[in-house]
């Protein structure tokens, strides 16, 4: 095991956090009925205050109606017989003509006034209340919140065991195998339970018309095998017929993995015509023969959403094989359909019974070559480029990806070859854009024939944005990678960290060979990934860092003096835990002779094998970093602070480092910490 103490300065990747409090205000008002209105809406944006025009006291003398304007809008200003003016309040001047606001007053100051709002409250939590603004009156209902039109059970006369949940109530049929009382009796999937409709072949729902049904697969049995599709799923049964040959597709969403199968016999797995799965499973066939059809389609249990849909049939593309290749040399876009073509040849980067379509292009000159397909799905494809149609020895580049795209750099003049090619599970249409242009040279570092150089003790920042997929490592895929060389000039440990603040990082650290994968010393993978290897000789070193993010990254490389390992033996409990001295160090131990002391909590119960213990003292805060990496077995790595027993752990990891060792990294407070090396499995 691996110990470093250090300052407890932060390190790589390690943020501080603040608590922040966002308080949102909002004006709030009673949900009990509508807003007030204040009067009849004037279209106007008038002074809030009573209108410019003289007081008039009541009963004062006047010749004419004029002299008695009061300036309160909804009061009728007259003169009368006797030369009296007379201020009369009219309610029908503030009116809205809306119910369920209230009736609107007059106020002999302040004119149109909000009257007392209809609530329609009647302090019954049992019913539903509100205002009928159209018949002008209050109505209440019994509470139907899921509003299946039975009540809930909890009031006087309620029926329904979950108004919430508009599927269970005592008019629903009790669905089988589902676990929940559907139809309110409190019992549940009691012996006289159904199934839905369209579960069995005997009782198809027929599509021959086409079009969108929603279906609920809930209570349905898995009845029939799938062929794309684990066993236990709940299926329902599709049938149609066709009178002249037609195109078909079938879309099916649940809430989660569809799989949709065509037979021409229901019941019999063997007269299956292809499967398809997906999020939706979508099948699609392009010219199906007259005659009867079934489609089987199933999921978890849910709700089903089913499109299908009826086209004139098309024809197969004629380049399905290297026999008649679609040439491309004049560029541009090509569209392509994946539907009922086979696999016919292999790509290092493709997948095993995938379809496939062939593209040529013939080049007079030296080119750049630039490529990419992308599906209309968003589906991942397959993209494949060759001297030989049909030849994975003779392949240039191969890459995966949605868009799966690529540049290859300063082609000779000659015939190439390129394969697209879709996924098992699906059979999209796609774009395959072709375009050359002037040859340059592939950026520093994409290849073993030009690559970036490193110094130990640097670090350094690049991008993967330029670069292409050159080099196959063990840990890694068909991602984009970039090359730096390594001169070690004396015996050192050498340590890698590749960081993208994010993406997961690939490296492979070769000894003297750049594109040979026999000579990969480590293969190492991880956010941040890190990789150690001790006591390497002098001389050249090749670093292979991809990953599936074409974004920033950087790169740090350290060369220390080799580490002499102690060997430590008897630290079987925490009693006799090895003391680490105060400058760390690297320790060689042997755990098959001890026993399983100490339990894990966060690693789960599968770190039960033997376990030894190692103690580290500080006398202040500092940051410690401990690895297994080097040991020959799967460990599992859990630290104690304070208490040692397993009620103690304040941390755990299993596989955070290289391969299958672990990695924990921490700042500790002054005390004493216990780290126990445990292995996954009980032995």
């Amino acid at each position: 095991m691996i110990v470093r103490l250090s300052s407890p300065s932060p390190a790589r990747r390690a943020w501080p956090l603040a608590a922040l409090l966002i308080v949102s205000l909002a004006a709030c008002g009673d949900d009990d009925g509508p807003a007030r209105d204040a009067g009849p809406d004037s279209g106007s944006m008038e002074d809030a205050g009573r209108p410019d025009a003289r007081p008039v006291d009541a009963g004062m003398t006047c010749v004419e109606d004029e002299d008695c304007d009061d300036g309160v809008e909804c009061t009728r200003d007259r003169c009368d017989d006797r030369g009296i003016c007379r201020n009369l309040v009219d309610l029908g001047i503030c009116d809205d003509g809306i119910f369920c606001n209230g009736v609107e007053q007059c106020d002999p100051l302040e004119g149109c006034v909000p009257g007392p709002i209809q609530t329609c409250t009647d302090d019954d939590v049992c019913t539903i209340d509100r205002c009928d603004e159209e018949a002008k009156l209050c109505r209440y209902s019994p509470r139907d919140f899921d509003e299946d039109g039975e009540a809930d059970i909890n009031c006087e006369g309620g029926t329904d065991c979950d108004d919430r949940d508009a599927t269970r109530g005592s008019t629903v049929a009790e669905i089988c195998d589902d676990g929940v009382d559907n139809d309110c009796d409190e019992v549940t999937d009691e012996a006289d339970c159904g199934r839905p409709m369209y579960d069995v072949c005997e009782d198809p729902l027929d599509v021959s018309a086409g079009g969108f049904f929603e279906l609920s697969s809930e209570g349905a049995a898995p009845d029939y095998d799938l062929e794309c599709a684990p066993s236990g799923r709940k299926d329902l049964v599709l049938t149609f017929t066709i009178e002249e040959p037609q195109a078909l597709t079938v879309r099916a969403e649940g809430r989660s993995i569809t799989y949709v199968e065509l037979r021409t016999e229901c019941g019999d797995g063997d007269t299956a015509e292809q499967c398809a799965s997906g999020f939706p499973g979508t099948l699609r066939a392009r010219s199906l023969e007259p005659g009867t059809y079934f489609v089987l389609v199933a999921d978890v249990g849910g709700d089903l959403a089913i499109e299908v849909v009826f086209e004139d049939p098309r024809p197969a593309p004629p380049n399905e094989s290297c026999d008649m290749p679609t040439d491309v040399s004049a560029g541009g876009a090509f569209r392509g359909s994946f539907v009922d073509v086979a696999d016919d040849v292999d790509s290092s980067c493709g997948s095993s019974r995938a379809p496939d379509l062939l593209y040529e292009f013939t080049l007079e000159e030296e080119r750049d070559a630039v490529l990419s397909a992308v599906s209309d799905t968003g589906d991942s494809l397959s993209l494949s480029v060759s001297t030989t149609c049909g030849d994975e020895a003779s392949e240039l580049r191969c890459v995966r990806g949605s868009p799966a795209g690529t540049r290859l750099h300063q082609l000779p003049p000659g015939t190439y070859f390129i394969t697209v090619e879709g996924s098992t599970s699906r059979e999209p249409d796609f774009t395959l854009d072709v375009a050359f242009e002037d040859p340059t040279p592939p950026p520093a570092g994409d290849t073993c024939g030009n690559p970036l150089t490193i110094t130990p003790g640097e670090t350094v920042t690049g991008t993967l944005a330029d670069k292409q997929d050159d080099l196959d490592i063990s840990c890694g895929f068909n991602f984009r990678d970039v090359v730096y060389e390594l001169e070690l000039t004396e015996r050192s440990d050498l340590t890698v960290i590749a960081d993208a603040d994010g993406p997961f990082m690939y490296v492979s650290i070769r000894d003297g060979v750049c594109d040979e994968g026999s000579a990969q010393l480590r293969c190492t993978s991880g956010n941040p990934s890190r990789s150690r290897i001790r006591d390497l000789a002098p001389g050249t070193y090749y670093l292979i860092v991809e990953s599936f993010s074409g974004t920033g990254y950087t790169l740090e490389v350290q060369a220390t003096e080799p580490t002499t390992p102690v060997d430590v033996s008897g630290n079987e409990n925490c009693t006799t835990a090895y003391a680490v001295p105060s400058t760390g160090g690297l320790f060689r131990g042997d755990t098959t002779t001890a026993l399983n002391d100490y339990e894990t909590r966060s690693c789960g119960s599968g770190a039960a094998s033997n376990d030894v213990v190692f103690r580290v003292d500080l006398i202040e805060r500092q940051r410690v970093t401990a690895s297994t990496d080097g040991s020959s077995f799967d460990t599992v790595l859990h630290l104690h602070s304070g208490e040692c027993m397993s009620e103690g752990e304040t941390a755990c990891d299993d596989d955070g480092g290289e391969g299958s060792t672990s990695y924990l990294e921490r700042e500790l407070d002054p005390g004493s910490h216990y780290f126990i090396v445990d292995g996954w499995g009980s032995s």
